[in-house]
């Protein structure tokens, strides 16, 4: 784990804001039927169970070309897109699924209680779209998740647990796949950021303070699942970049560490605590200038 605050402003920097393809990197399979189709901000994962492709989490309007070319780049088509999973209502997991649906009519998945908070606040979601760039769209989601419900298509069964807080609906995700002669639990908490959770963020979107609460909650209620491949909805929560990297310089298995889990859920509620006890002064100051440069710096070096 890095010691950059992972969870702090980690917004693409001007450049990239101006130029989103500088956000772009080469695709990866993670292991066995997963890979990595995201950019240098956002995670999208890919599965191939079988009988069609899932896709969890898509980026804004701005990287619907990367994630196009990021597909094609391992072999895959759009047009066996079935399922498109989003783990929360913020733009830059959901901003292109518009135009995916268009071109390969997957159905889309979101929580029901994520749907109900943009059907009831567009004004909201709308500023939340444009803030990152044109073309963003708010979406209706063809499947409303309630806690515990599952998704299967071919070989995979995803059950999709309820941990709010980053929104009101933020689902984590879990489920087993087959690796190497062996079952391995994936695990991806869906919503690790808590900038919307100042006191400040709460009362100028018309949002409870219980999500404070509720994002502690959320921590304890999925501290006991087995996971042995973490992944983020960033690429900075999980570091699977850096871990790609070093399965290029012939390490086996990067992305298996059943003990990253507890370490990244103890680091994100101990960054949390800490948040609470800022002053509102000291909160802007957390998030003034972007880290994602200095992050990845070295990350790629004789990549």
């Amino acid at each position: 784990m890095t010691t950059i605050n992972r969870f702090g402003n980690m917004m693409p920097p001007p450049e990239a804001v101006a130029h989103p393809y500088l956000l772009d990197r080469t695709p990866f399979q993670i292991a066995g039927n997963l890979y990595f189709v995201g950019n240098e901000w956002c995670c999208s994962h890919l599965i191939d169970t079988g009988a069609g492709l899932i896709l969890l989490d898509v980026p804004a309007a701005s990287g619907l070309p990367g994630l196009l070319y990021n597909i094609d780049y391992l072999g895959f088509h759009i047009r066996d897109i079935k399922y498109i999973i989003v783990s929360h209502a913020h733009s830059d997991h959901f901003g292109c699924v518009n135009a995916l649906v268009h071109r390969t009519h997957a159905k889309t998945f979101l929580s029901a209680a994520d749907a109900m908070d943009m059907r009831q606040n567009p004004e909201r979601v709308a500023a939340m779209n444009r803030d990152l760039g044109p073309y963003n769209e708010s979406f209706v989601p063809d499947v409303e998740l309630q806690d515990g419900d599952t998704i299967e298509l071919g070989n995979t069964v995803i059950r999709c647990v309820l941990t709010p807080g980053h929104t009101v609906g933020v689902m984590s995700h879990f489920w087993d796949m087959d690796y190497r002669g062996r079952t391995v639990h994936i695990g991806i908490y869906g919503g690790a950021g808590f900038v919307s959770l100042s006191k400040e963020s709460l009362r100028k979107n018309n949002l409870p303070l219980s999500l404070q609460d509720a994002f502690l909650d959320s921590i304890a209620k999925v501290w006991d699942e087995p996971v042995d491949i973490m992944l983020g909805n960033h690429p900075f929560h999980n570091d699977i970049y850096q871990k790609y990297m070093r399965r290029c310089r012939g390490e086996e298995d990067p992305f298996l560490d059943p003990t990253e889990w507890h370490r990244f859920l103890q680091e994100l509620k101990d960054r949390f605590l800490d948040f609470l006890k800022m002053t509102p002064e000291e909160v802007r100051e957390m998030y003034r200038d972007s880290q994602l440069t200095m992050y990845y710096q070295g990350c790629f070096k004789n990549s």
